[in-house]
């Protein structure tokens, strides 16, 4: 399976499965675990770059990467990008 190296990831540690990013993303990037009850990126390569998820989550555990091109695209500097 490819890995995606962009879209959003959840840190676990900061997380407390309130379920916002998965209610809110327009894009349904999100999953939500049963066992768990938590959501996961099931996703993250339909990820739209809206940030809806990083906006929503009130622990801030979720942190949306860009793609290359995107950075590019946007005149950010891959080498001092926060995510790179």
């Amino acid at each position: 399976m490819l890995k995606i190296s962009y879209g959003p990831t959840i840190n676990r540690d900061l997380c407390k499965n309130c379920g916002n990013c998965y209610r809110d993303c327009p894009m349904d990037v999100f999953g939500w675990d049963k066992k768990k009850k938590a959501p996961s990126v099931d996703y993250p390569g339909e990820c739209s770059f809206c940030c809806v998820c990083e906006i929503v989550c009130p622990e801030k555990a979720v942190d949306v990467r860009f793609p290359l091109h995107t950075m590019l695209d946007f005149g950010i500097d891959p080498g001092k990008a926060r995510n790179a």
